[in-house]
């Protein structure tokens, strides 16, 4: 499993409203862990992909295309990590 972190500076209203638009296009089901942070200064996405390749095909190609369509900006920021653990409602992910 491979985590990314995503940093969008802006109102965090708007942001919200973008990131809320566009998450109607991706299916619930290929988020396995995903967060959506509000900061006073903008928005952090936390999201995990399967692997690295998946994630570098994912910001290259799909996330872009479907980020604009809906008004979210440019990132300010991504950064990126192999997960070690992740716990969700007390359970532990296994990490592909």
């Amino acid at each position: 499993m491979h985590a990314s972190i995503w940093r969008f500076r802006g109102d965090p209203d708007e942001l919200v409203r973008a990131y809320e638009s566009m998450v109607t296009e991706i299916p619930a089901a290929s988020m396995r862990l995903h967060l959506c942070l509000s900061a006073p200064d903008g928005i952090v996405l936390v999201d995990t992909c399967p692997s690295r390749e998946v994630f570098e095909g994912f910001v290259g190609r799909t996330f872009g295309e479907v980020r604009r369509r809906h008004g979210l900006p440019e990132p300010e920021r991504i950064d990126d990590f192999p997960v070690h653990a992740a716990f969700v409602d007390g359970q532990r992910l296994r990490p592909a």
